[in-house]
């Protein structure tokens, strides 16, 4: 695997980020953080840049935990189902 290393702008500040995925993928990491925190500036007037970026990761954590519940039920899901055709053949 090869090592990609690359320079993103999140709220205004450069971050290099590494990994083995490719750089559109950070890139679209830092977009979609990028706008998360600004969404949240804007909607909060009197909030600072940290309470921003803490809000924002919130956010994105709460967005993450209920769409791994979700793949979770699917998961279950698509086994009954699996388990149902198999048992009708």
């Amino acid at each position: 695997m090869q090592l990609t290393t690359i320079t993103v702008t999140v709220a205004g500040k450069n971050y290099q980020l590494s990994g083995t995925e490719e750089a559109a993928h950070f890139q679209r990491l830092a977009q979609l953080t990028d706008r998360r925190i600004k969404e949240v500036a804007g909607n909060n007037n009197s909030l600072g840049a940290e309470a921003c970026a803490v809000a924002a990761a919130l956010s994105l954590a709460d967005e993450l935990v209920k769409a791994q519940a979700l793949n979770v039920r699917l998961r279950a899901q698509l086994e009954e189902l699996q388990d149902k055709n198999a048992d009708e053949t």
